[in-house]
């Protein structure tokens, strides 16, 4: 039993069937799909798509019937059905009125598309993000909203689902592959596919789902051994992070570790589990270099080469003195908490750190604005993709984002406010595929972009609802975290994958993950003061 607060009178919430079958479905959306792949890499987005449907459309079935059971199987109830039906809908959020805006947007865009089959499937020319996934999405974000029971065994068994992820990932770096996948794919393919995931970019969306909840659990739990767990998956998701070769992940985890910082920067005794966390991390990305040193010296193999951006953390002397910074601040902080136990910090500590990681971000905002608009000319060499803004940027995201704008720009006033169609980028961006193969590519069905793709696809409307949707999540899950911790543990995920997506794409590989958590954090928040077991 679960005791509730709300309004000054504690309420008893019963653990019921509906809560253990969303308990069922999320242990196996956090193992099992994550793992679930055939023999082919090149099918695995189709392989997700169908589990993610199936998984759904189950349990969809299962809560849907326990609810018309309640209502329907006494006579005597009858006449309370609509009281029951109130009961599980409950009274609508800003966040739940943003998604019913969402997906009302995305049956008009794809009543009136030009290209109406790929609206509703995704697919041939899209990426199987179609109508009917948003519909899914939509209808399990209320049946976990409306039906979720915190039980912290669902996260730890997503702990080791995510471990064994990473873990294939590091393997598939040094090309071993205990599954076979590799045996279809070319050379090519082989260097940018990984795991049971997809690519590298896809591995590193997945990344920024699932280390965030790891990081911040390690921090909430009151239980050891599941500490113990998140710490060593943190640690896996960290050296898979050095494997993928996607800026995107950086990005994503970058910004993720910034923001907690500022969040756990007053108590002492999170802020030290937080930085116990870092050092596991920075220690297993070394454990990388000399393992990856041992494969390659005793047993003949190579690696698929790490970028220069997580040399620093791998290979790297610096790597070394964040490692040894990070410890002696984890030593010291557990040292004040013994000494002063119990004890925060000014709001100043989280204000100053928050401006200046505001500071720094405009700093190299101003950067790329003066290289992209004031000096074109100036030699950046390997920072020249990232510092200057122009079609290159960004491995031709810069081209694909360009052309968007230009594309949204001669769109009529229905496709400005309501786009092509869900998941028919590919149809408005055909005219370019000349100049696409510039820069290698022959066509593409997405922008690299989510947030631009959105504005394509589903126009203003669509993309100020999706917004809204996650801007809504963030907001209510700080402002119910005092109460229930779970609520930051859920917004951690939904802020790195949603910086992620400002140069990664949408598809049902990873972002089923990222939706399931936009639900959590609602239920979180429904649900604020439920004893979540967390600290």
């Amino acid at each position: 039993m679960a005791k509730i607060q709300q309004d000054g009178k504690k309420l008893k919430r019963s653990y019921n069937t509906k809560n253990a079958l969303v308990n069922y479905y999320l242990m196996l959306m956090f193992t099992v799909f994550p793992l679930f792949a055939t023999n082919a890499y090149f099918n695995i987005r189709h392989d997700k798509f169908y589990l993610f449907i199936a998984l759904t459309g189950v349990i969809i079935i299962g809560v849907s019937a326990m609810i018309f059971y309640s209502a329907f199987s006494d006579s005597e109830k009858r006449s309370d059905t609509e009281s029951e039906f109130k009961k599980v809908i409950g009274k609508l959020s800003f966040t739940d009125y943003a998604v019913l805006a969402f997906i009302a947007v995305c049956i008009i865009s794809t009543a009136f598309s030009s290209y109406t089959s790929d609206a509703l499937f995704g697919a041939p020319k899209g990426r199987n993000n179609g109508l009917i996934l948003m519909i899914f999405y939509v209808v399990i974000y209320f049946v976990i909203t409306r039906c979720y029971y915190y039980m912290e065994y669902v996260f730890a068994a997503l702990a080791a689902g995510s471990a064994v992820v990473y873990l294939l990932s590091v393997l598939n770096f040094h090309y071993i592959d205990p599954l076979g996948m590799y045996a279809q794919l070319s050379s090519a393919d082989i260097e940018n596919f990984t795991s049971t995931i997809g690519n590298k970019n896809l591995l590193s969306s997945f990344i920024c789902v699932m280390l965030p909840v790891t990081v911040t659990m390690s921090v909430h739990t009151k239980n050891t051994v599941f500490r113990i767990i998140y710490l060593a998956a943190s640690a896996l998701g960290f050296t898979a992070l050095m494997t993928a070769d996607s800026d995107s992940g950086i990005l994503g985890i970058g910004v993720f570790i910034a923001v907690m910082l500022v969040w756990y920067s007053r108590k002492i005794y999170r802020l030290k589990r937080y930085f116990l966390c870092i050092t596991v991390m920075l220690a297993a990305s070394k454990l990388l270099y000399f393992f990856s040193m041992l494969m390659t010296s005793s047993f003949g193999l190579k690696t698929k080469g790490f970028d220069e951006f997580q040399k620093i953390f791998v290979e790297s002397n610096i790597g070394y003195l964040l490692l040894v910074g990070a410890a002696v601040i984890t030593a010291v902080l557990y040292f004040i908490d013994i000494t002063n136990p119990g004890l925060t910090l000014s709001k100043a500590v989280p204000i100053t750190l928050g401006a200046l990681f505001v500071l720094l971000a405009l700093s190299i905002a101003a950067v790329v604005i003066y290289f992209s608009a004031f000096d074109t000319q100036t030699d950046l060499g390997g920072l020249e993709t990232v510092l200057r803004f122009n079609e290159k940027w960004g491995t031709h995201r810069g081209f694909m984002w360009i052309k968007s704008f230009d594309i949204f720009k001669d769109f009529n006033l229905f496709d400005k406010l309501f786009g092509t169609g869900p998941d028919t980028f590919f149809y408005p961006f055909r005219p370019y595929f000349a100049e696409l193969r510039n820069y290698g590519d022959s066509s593409t069905n997405a922008a690299h972009n989510e947030y631009i793709n959105y504005l394509i696809t589903v126009g203003i409307t669509g993309l100020a609802s999706y917004a809204a949707i996650i801007a809504g999540t963030i907001t209510t899950a700080v402002k119910k975290s005092l109460y229930n911790p779970f609520s930051i543990v859920c917004a951690s995920a939904v802020i790195c994958y949603s910086v992620q997506a400002v140069v990664n794409i949408a598809q049902p590989i990873t972002t089923p993950l990222f939706i399931i958590f936009i639900a959590l954090a609602e239920a979180a928040s429904r649900n604020y003061a439920e004893n979540a077991d967390l600290i």
